[in-house]
């Protein structure tokens, strides 16, 4: 019979494969009748599973296509999801016209420091994940968001900000990008998560600002 340091993986190897072990003792567990024990790995195989989707997910964002962000870079992952969008304009520097063109599909990507717009390819080799190629991003401490637009619930709007002698206003150049979820409670979740993070971002800006003013 092996000890348990024998049946431990060692920390090189992957962290996915914690996943069956956990899952084994905490089965073993409840047919012992140690009930609580038994949550407890159940508990820490949630925690393993959730790590490995993270990594899993990091992974397949990091392989994006003419991205010039370093991803790295913009603070922890928060939100991803397919969206509709129009408006704005691509890597390209083609417009999307709001009123002459139909929204076409989008897969959104929220950092904590950046909002990240790109379009989805069919990738022959892994078809569960979709290649992922850019097409724009806005830094979120420039960005302001308009949760209601005329009568459509589903739909939330981006506005580019540039900043002034007399503070942030409306870049004059960007035209205005929409996003259309798929539900009203799926937008609200989109405009709550984005401005969140822009207010944080004011709040250090704000901080930095006053400790410089003191030094």
């Amino acid at each position: 019979m092996l000890r348990i340091d024998g049946m431990l993986i060692k920390p090189i190897q992957r962290l996915t494969r914690y996943h069956m072990f956990l899952s084994s003792l905490s089965k073993t567990c409840k047919e012992l009748g140690y009930t609580e024990a038994s949550h407890e790995y159940s508990a820490a195989l949630e925690s393993i599973l959730s790590a490995a989707n993270h990594t899993n997910t990091m992974m397949w964002i990091g392989k994006m296509e003419n991205c010039p962000l370093d991803l790295s870079g913009q603070g922890q992952l928060l939100k991803q999801g397919n969206a509709l969008v129009s408006g704005g304009k691509g890597r390209n520097g083609k417009r999307w016209s709001i009123g002459s063109q139909l929204p076409s599909s989008c897969f959104l990507i929220l950092f904590q420091q950046s909002l990240v717009l790109c379009r989805t390819t069919e990738n022959m080799a892994e078809p569960d994940s979709p290649s992922l190629v850019y097409s724009k991003h806005f830094c979120l401490n420039q960005v302001r968001v308009r949760d209601v637009v005329a009568e459509d619930l589903n739909t939330f709007e981006i506005h580019k900000l540039e900043r002034t002698a007399v503070g942030m206003k409306k870049a004059e150049d960007e035209p205005v990008t929409r996003i259309e979820c798929g539900s009203e409670e799926e937008k609200i979740e989109w405009v709550s998560a984005i401005n969140d993070e822009v207010k944080d971002l004011k709040f250090f800006a704000k901080r930095l600002s006053r400790e410089f003013s003191f030094s």
